[in-house]
């Protein structure tokens, strides 16, 4: 199992939880939260992780950070405005791709990061 999340605030309170149990041997697992802050805003990461039986693997991580003004200062002089090196930006931390996952849905996801990435 792996989970992956994806976070962006604008300005309001998000609480990203993820909880992955390891109930059987072989158990293998990840839960992935990485949040974006744009403006004001807060992104609680939590990844929870449960191992009941041996053999589980079971792994987290969490970050939870904002744009870098020197990622944007170099997608500047590549000739892009603030505005459009902030959009690309966003669409890249947003796009993640999920290996067969449904067309519909990978459509969907497109549509929301380039909703996103437009403010």
């Amino acid at each position: 199992t792996e989970m992956v999340s994806r976070i962006i605030s604008t300005g309001g309170k998000v609480f990203a939880r993820a909880h992955v149990i390891g109930e059987s041997e072989q158990t293998k697992g990840h839960v992935e939260c990485q949040g974006l802050v744009l403006k004001k805003g807060t992104i609680h990461a939590i990844p929870e992780i449960e191992g009941c039986v041996e053999g589980t693997e079971l792994s987290h991580e969490a970050a939870v950070g904002k744009i870098a003004q020197e990622k944007i200062e170099y997608l500047q002089s590549r000739g892009l405005s603030e505005d459009e090196a902030v959009a690309t930006i966003i669409r890249g931390f947003l796009d993640v791709r999920v290996k067969g996952i449904p067309s519909t849905l990978q459509r969907e996801i497109d549509r929301v990061i380039e909703q996103a990435s437009a403010g």
